[in-house]
């Protein structure tokens, strides 16, 4: 695999109609593992970058998104954190259901994850200047496409055949997590604020 930009974009746009088969080259690279952190830690450094022009070009209201999403920095943390928490869940998870993928593969699905939806992101953002309808496009199909990836990239690493129940289970597992984050929020005394004012 040659580590040339053009390459590269090339592979992400490969991505998209033959999955599998990129996921095949991207899993079979050799790097210690301190690369690999390393590599996915300067791509979440280069998506907090890209945020924090997109909140210069394109400011969002506290109000009405909430602190995190108006705070550039800190959906870069959060970002970060489940970028990190993915890596365990995509290794752990598959393994617990049969599969035979290694962590450094479950690293580079990750990397290369973030890697396309930093492209993605770069056109949102030029978009979002000159075209915001096709940009919001481009947004909705780069979320789309995290699953895409994900499902194929997963099923490809741990030996499963069927990338669709792979998608199944992500979405169960984000559905149980959401409950788990829910029930940990109301323990700790976090919730939404009502209003209950009167007119």
């Amino acid at each position: 695999m040659k580590f040339n930009w053009g390459y590269l974009f090339g592979m992400a746009l490969q991505t998209v109609p033959e999955p599998r088969k990129v996921a095949r080259e991207i899993q079979a690279l050799q790097f210690e593992r301190g690369v690999l952190w390393q590599a996915l830690a300067l791509l979440l450094v280069g998506t907090t970058f890209l945020g924090v022009i997109a909140s210069i070009l394109f400011p969002v209201d506290p109000e009405a998104f909430g602190p995190l999403f108006a705070d550039p920095i800190m959906t870069g943390i959060a970002q970060a954190s489940i970028a990190v928490l993915s890596v365990f869940g995509v290794y752990w998870i598959g393994r617990m259901v049969g599969g035979t993928g290694t962590f450094d593969q479950a690293l580079l699905t990750i990397i290369w994850l973030h890697f396309v939806l930093w492209i993605v992101e770069l056109g949102v953002i030029f978009l979002g200047v000159f075209a915001p309808g096709i940009a919001l496009l481009l947004w909705v199909m780069g979320m789309v496409l995290t699953f895409w990836i994900l499902s194929h990239f997963i099923a490809e690493m741990h030996g499963f055949n069927n990338a669709g129940m792979v998608f199944v289970g992500i979405i169960l597992t984000l559905f149980a997590v959401a409950v788990i984050f829910s029930i940990f929020l109301a323990m700790i005394g976090i919730g939404v604020p009502t209003d209950t004012g009167e007119f």
